[in-house]
Parts: C-alpha cells; sequence; structure tokens
C-alpha cells in the first residue's frame, strides 16, 4: 500500500560500472556452480521487462499513490516470462536451481515451466483459485477475478464430489494470512540452502520475509532488479550486491554457466492434463478449512 512507499533517500537507484557488473557476474557464477543447495527469492521486479509495474520503484505502484498521482498504465496485456524468467528453468533443468520462492502473483513462473514441486508463491497467484472446504486448487487460462473484496469468493465452484465448496482467489493482499502449506515449504527448503538470490524485491514486505526463517547456513545474498535499484535492509548481510537489470545479468550469469536461454513458449497449461494433475498434487497452499485469509463462512 502507499504507506508502504519508500522515501526519496531510500528510493535513490545504483549502477554497477561495467567492470565491476563484469566482475560481480563472474562471481555470481562461481557462487551457482559450487552451491549444494541453490535458492532464488523473487519480487516484482524481475517481472517489469514483461511491462508489469513494480511497487517501490521511482514510478512503482506504491510510490505512485503516496505521491497522490496514479502509476503509469500496464502497457502489456498478456505479459510473457522474461529472460530471468526462463533464465531459471533452465537452471533448474540442469540441476543448478533447487527452489524458487517468489512473492509476486503474476503468474510467469509457472507459464515459464518452472515445476509445480519446485515452487512456492508467498502471495498466491492470479490465476489460481482455492477451495477453502477441501484444498483442491485449480489452474485456470485467464485471470481469476472475485465478485466481493472481503469474501474472496469467484463464483465458481469446488468439483470435488461432496464438497461443493466455493472458490476463493489465491492472491494475498494487506493483512490477509500468508498460505500456511506454501510459508511451510519454504522456510524448509530455506533450511537446506547455501546459497541465495534474492532478485526484485525490497526485502520489506512483511509477513513474507519475516516469517521466512533465514538460517545462519545461507552463506549468500545477492541484490538484483530489473527497475527498483535502490539499496534493502540486508546490504550489510550480502556477500555479494549488484546493481543492474535483472535480464542484463542473467543472460552474463547464463553465458558463464555455458548455458542458454530457452525461448518462452506458450505451454497452454490450463489444457494439459498431465500438468493439471501435477499442479493439483504439488503446488503448495493453504490447509483444508483454513478460513483467516477471507470473511465469511465457508
Amino acid at each position: 500500500m502507499a504507506h508502504t512507499a519508500l522515501d526519496d533517500e531510500e528510493i535513490i537507484e545504483y549502477f554497477d560500472t561495467p567492470d565491476e557488473l563484469d566482475r560481480k557476474v563472474k562471481t555470481l557464477a562461481d557462487f551457482i556452480r559450487n552451491a549444494k543447495h541453490f535458492i532464488v527469492y523473487t519480487g516484482a521486479g524481475i517481472s517489469t521487462a514483461a511491462g508489469i509495474n513494480d511497487f517501490r520503484g521511482p514510478t512503482g505502484v506504491w510510490t505512485s499513490r503516496a505521491k497522490g498521482v496514479a502509476p503509469p498504465p500496464r502497457t502489456v496485456h498478456h505479459p510473457e516470462p522474461t529472460l530471468t524468467h526462463m533464465s531459471f528453468v533452465e537452471l533448474m533443468r540442469n540441476g543448478y536451481l533447487k527452489f524458487l520462492v517468489s512473492q509476486n502473483c503474476d503468474g510467469l513462473h509457472l507459464k515459464s515451466g518452472i515445476p509445480t514441486n519446485k515452487i512456492a508463491e508467498l502471495h498466491g497467484n492470479c490465476n489460481c483459485e482455492a477451495c477453502a472446504k477441501c484444498g483442491k486448487v485449480y489452474y485456470r487460462q485467464t485471470r481469476v477475478n472475485s465478485v466481493t473484496d472481503k469474501t474472496r469468493l469467484t463464483g465458481n465452484m469446488c468439483t470435488t464430489p461432496d464438497c461443493n465448496g466455493r472458490l476463493r482467489k489465491t492472491t494475498v493482499a494487506f493483512s490477509q494470512s500468508m498460505p500456511n502449506v506454501c510459508i511451510d515449504r519454504a522456510t524448509e527448503e530455506s533450511k537446506k540452502c547455501d546459497l541465495s538470490l534474492c532478485m526484485g524485491t525490497s526485502m520489506r514486505v512483511s509477513p513474507a520475509l519475516s516469517e521466512i526463517s533465514f538460517p545462519s547456513s545461507i552463506l549468500i545474498t545477492i541484490r538484483l532488479s530489473n527497475k527498483d535499484l535502490q539499496k534493502t535492509p540486508y546490504d550489510d548481510q550480502c556477500a555479494l550486491r549488484i546493481f543492474a537489470r535483472c535480464d542484463d545479468v542473467m543472460k552474463m550469469v547464463m553465458k558463464e554457466l555455458d548455458l542458454v536461454i530457452p525461448p518462452y513458449t506458450d505451454l497452454q497449461l490450463w489444457s494439459n492434463a498431465e500438468w493439471l494433475a501435477d499442479f493439483e498434487r504439488n503446488w503448495p497452499f493453504r490447509t483444508a478449512g483454513e478460513t483467516d485469509w477471507f470473511s465469511g463462512d465457508i
């Protein structure tokens, strides 16, 4: 929300020089090669190249509202995964990246091809709805909308036999609880990792940040973003900080690792029966019967 916008000093952007960037990218590539359990944490900054506004950049949604002006209109109505999104897919395919934790609800990570059992979307997914009664999740071709804000109801009904529960949006707004199954999975994976890469996030959002137990075994936290290149509250804990566009950095990193970034292909996930079965089985969300993410009865 607007009250979470950064002040004028915090919003100052920084850029590494070409020589600094080259040196840091080589270091990052070495970190990735040698990591045993590498995890990435992503925020809105990785999707700005797809035409989606960030929140706390100079023209971000909350920044603009705090100034009393409208944020820039979205220029892309059907955003596609960026080079950064597709780099993560290839890093997973090659065994480097073990898990991805995201604060984004734009749905681009699943669309890119990230496996459903290798991601925790802490703020839900705009293409997904869920039944609070039995816990079943549904993936849709288009964005899911709710008929009321407080109840989160979408107007659809659960198809599980003998359930007939009402479906609700999975996206998480301010003041709503985090999806407990999802946050537990993210915390579990975080405890295993020896390398964490934070990209496109101000690292200021609570409870997404505060509820994950960043263990002392996390040796590396790296700050990158596509647009909001400000410093973060955790910079003094980083072994490496990179101030550059996400896509620019990932192109350089993938070249250092001798990997090719695959082009985005529309996987038409909503029509893939095998993928949908994996999604229902693996996509972490909430415990059946949990009701503190909406108002009203199940």
